[in-house]
């Protein structure tokens, strides 16, 4: 911890065991039933941030965005591009090094406050356009947009793959209808 440049005062460190660590988010939600909170709104946002702007994305997020108190967890990793299995259909940046940075929160139900589902949905939203704005190359992990041509920019070079997996593994688009990428198609026989 001593190379690292924080204010020491709001640091906070716990040691578990790496079961407890890969269960962290079960973990909590245990917690939150067993308070019979667990069946609220949870507007979670999961962000892919290059390596090169994650000081941008933090001093922005953090500094001016997050200004209250986070209603859940706040998970920051990086990770390593030729660790990722790019089989996946999961839009990643274009750098070597990224960060998963996921904001977890828990909306009180009924609550006009910071804890309430609108201001937590705000706080997502001026987190999205701040990041679409300053250019930073951000990749949202389980967007949701409504139109085809925001998938189109979403997947980027990765589209004609997208397309040929689809028509391959799902050429009547019978998954996933929510995400509107595809209309459903329909078979004569």
């Amino acid at each position: 911890m001593s190379r690292l440049s924080y204010i020491p005062s709001t640091l906070f460190s716990t040691e578990v065991t790496l079961v407890d660590f890969l269960d962290r988010v079960h973990i909590s939600e245990v917690k939150l039933r067993s308070k019979g909170l667990w069946d609220v709104p949870h507007p979670w946002l999961n962000l892919l941030i290059p390596k090169s702007e994650i000081h941008n994305f933090a001093e922005e997020v953090f500094g001016n965005i997050l200004t209250g108190t986070s209603n859940g967890p706040v998970l920051i990793y990086s990770i390593n591009k030729s660790k990722w299995d790019n089989r996946t259909s999961v839009v990643i940046p274009e750098e070597d090094v990224f960060y998963l940075v996921a904001f977890l929160a828990s909306a009180v139900p009924s609550s006009n406050g910071t804890d309430g589902l609108e201001h937590i949905l705000s706080q997502n939203k001026r987190i999205l356009e701040f990041c679409k704005r300053a250019q930073l190359g951000v990749k949202q992990y389980l967007p949701h947009y409504s139109t085809h041509q925001e998938w189109m920019t979403h997947f980027g070079p990765h589209w004609e793959t997208f397309l040929q997996r689809k028509s391959v593994y799902d050429p009547l688009a019978i998954l996933a209808p929510g995400q509107r990428i595809f209309r459903k198609a329909i078979r004569f026989l």
